[in-house]
C-alpha cells in the first residue's frame, strides 16, 4: 500500500518521506547523465542503489514520479526563500523586491543540476490526451501570486510608482526563468554578476517618477 492511501489519515513517517527525496534526487541526477527519454526507473532504481520495487512502491509509475520531481523543486525554493522574505519584510516591500530576485536567483545557482532536469521535464512529460503536463493556460499564476500581492501592497503603502502588478511580476517571473536557461546551458554563466543587475533595473522601474 502506498504512503498516501495509508488507512486512518495516517501521514508518511520521516523514513518514507526520505525515501522518496532519495528517489527524487536520483531521478535527477539520471536525468542530468542520460536526458528525460532514457531515464526509465530501472536505470533510476539501479543509479539510487533500491529495486524497482520500491520506487513502485512511493509512487504511480514514471509520469507520478517526474510530476513530483517538478512539485519537489518548487517546494524547495519555497523552503529556502519563505525565511528571507519573512526577514525582508521589516525593511519594506522594496526590500521583499530585492530579497525576492536575490533569493530566486540564489538558489537557481545553488540547483543547477535541478533546475535543468526539470526543465527537461517540463519539456516533455504529457498527459493522458498527449498535451504537455505542465503547459497550461496560467499556468504561472499560483508562482507569481505572492510576488504580484508585495507589488500591490507596496503601491498601497507608497513605496512603489504605477504600474500593473501582475504584468510586472510577469516580466520579474521571465526574466528569472532566462537567467535560469542560461545558467544550465552556459557552464561560465555568472548568476551572480546578472543578479546585481537585474535588482538594479527593477528597483528602478518600480520607483515613483518623482524619485527617479
Amino acid at each position: 500500500m502506498r504512503p498516501e492511501n495509508k488507512p486512518d489519515g495516517q501521514q508518511r513517517s520521516f523514513i518514507e518521506e526520505a525515501r522518496r527525496r532519495q528517489i527524487i534526487a536520483a531521478t535527477v541526477e539520471v536525468i542530468s547523465a542520460v536526458g528525460y527519454g532514457n531515464a526509465s526507473l530501472a536505470r533510476i532504481a539501479e543509479h539510487a542503489g533500491i529495486s524497482k520495487g520500491v520506487i513502485s512502491y512511493h509512487f504511480d509509475g514514471k509520469d507520478e514520479l517526474m510530476s513530483q520531481v517538478v512539485t519537489q523543486l518548487f517546494v524547495s525554493g519555497a523552503e529556502f526563500m519563505s525565511p528571507i522574505l519573512t526577514a525582508a519584510i521589516a525593511d519594506g516591500y522594496r526590500a521583499v523586491l530585492h530579497a525576492y530576485l536575490s533569493s530566486n536567483l540564489q538558489f537557481i545557482d545553488d540547483n543547477k543540476s535541478y533546475v535543468a532536469a526539470v526543465g527537461d521535464i517540463v519539456l516533455n512529460l504529457r498527459g493522458p490526451d498527449g498535451s504537455l503536463r505542465f503547459d497550461t493556460p496560467d499556468g504561472d499564476r499560483e508562482i507569481i501570486a505572492p510576488l504580484v500581492s508585495a507589488l500591490a501592497e507596496g503601491q498601497r503603502a507608497g513605496e512603489f510608482g504605477d504600474f500593473d502588478p501582475t504584468v510586472l511580476a510577469r516580466l520579474i517571473r521571465d526574466s528569472i526563468d532566462g537567467i535560469a536557461n542560461r545558467a544550465v546551458r552556459e557552464t561560465d554563466f555568472d548568476v551572480r554578476h546578472y543578479r546585481t543587475h537585474l535588482i538594479e533595473m527593477y528597483d528602478a522601474v518600480t520607483r515613483k517618477d518623482d524619485d527617479r
